[in-house]
């Protein structure tokens, strides 16, 4: 259940099959839901990419308004990583990392390959949903817009709190780095175990002051990283503070500071974990890191 509607696992006897249908909240003075349903419809009928989840079909007359996807049997990333039954799921950092390349490709789909490109407005760990073998898919766009022309400007912010890149709220201008920066924020949720606002963090501080916070104080990054993933192995440690390091330029206060999806892409590829290694202390390398990050602003925190 959620804030545009609650979603049902059906099952469809001939030929046997399951899916997800998304009954959307509607009220008898609501004239606008078939609008922001067709707007939906319309946008992910032309989406085709497997990090993007898959519309079936949908159903609009006078009492209903439902779509059908195809179910993901492994829920969402927020549940994954904050519910009940979190750290059964996710239990090593190659499965969060990859959920990470996942979603980083499916945005990159989205802002580079289509024409004209689609801004999601609303990325955060509870759209992104986990098929059976926990590969991402970016879910719900009913905040989605086609981007025609540059430096659009919208009535009102639209997106999650603790998500939303912070010069969103006084210029009301949309483009893909809102989406970098949301997707930022999702990286410190795999990296960290946490949530974007936590009351642990002190009164209006989100996840990601937290995070720089702990850089100031310590100058130390380890601290920020999930326990659960890290234990005592040195070089996974490692992997995690280079993936930390994206997510801090993807979370740069100036909307110019941050990467695109595409060097976001490269700089993951960088970072890739070793599968299945014996766990031993690797050496650091600072010159790689340097190579990666080049001067960016946020090298200087580190």
């Amino acid at each position: 259940m959620g804030g545009t509607g609650i979603v049902y696992k059906a099952e469809v006897n001939r030929p046997h099959d399951v899916v997800a249908v998304k009954k959307l909240w509607r009220s008898e003075n609501d004239i606008e839901t078939g609008d922001d349903l067709i707007g939906e419809v319309s946008l992910l009928g032309r989406l085709r990419h497997r990090n993007i989840v898959r519309l079936l079909g949908y159903l609009h007359n006078e009492t209903d308004v439902m779509i059908m996807y195809e179910y993901m049997p492994n829920g969402n990333l927020g549940t994954a990583l904050h519910g009940k039954e979190a750290g059964k799921l996710l239990v090593d950092w190659v499965s969060r990392y990859n959920i990470a390349v996942g979603v980083a490709q499916g945005l990159n789909y989205l802002h580079h390959d289509c024409q004209p490109q689609v801004i999601h407005r609303d990325i955060k760990s509870n759209n992104i949903l986990l098929d059976a073998n926990l590969d991402a898919r970016i879910a719900d766009f009913g905040l989605a817009r086609m981007m025609v022309h540059k430096n659009e400007t919208v009535s009102m912010v639209a997106g999650s709190y603790g998500y939303i890149a912070p010069e969103y709220g006084y210029t009301l201008k949309v483009d893909e780095k809102s989406d970098i920066y949301s997707y930022g924020v999702v990286l410190l949720e795999l990296l960290t175990g946490k949530m974007p606002l936590d009351s642990t963090f002190g009164e209006s501080v989100d996840i990601v002051e937290w995070v720089l916070r702990k850089i100031k104080i310590t100058r130390g990054l380890e601290e920020a990283l999930d326990p659960s993933m890290t234990g005592h192995c040195k070089h996974v440690q490692e992997e995690m503070l280079l993936v930390l390091r994206i997510a801090l330029l993807c979370t740069a206060k100036l909307p110019k500071d941050r990467p695109s999806m595409r060097d976001i892409i490269t700089m993951l590829g960088e970072a890739k974990p070793r599968r299945k290694s014996i766990c031993h202390s690797a050496g650091h390398n600072p010159n790689k890191e340097k190579q990666m990050f080049g001067n960016s602003p946020v090298i200087g925190l580190l």
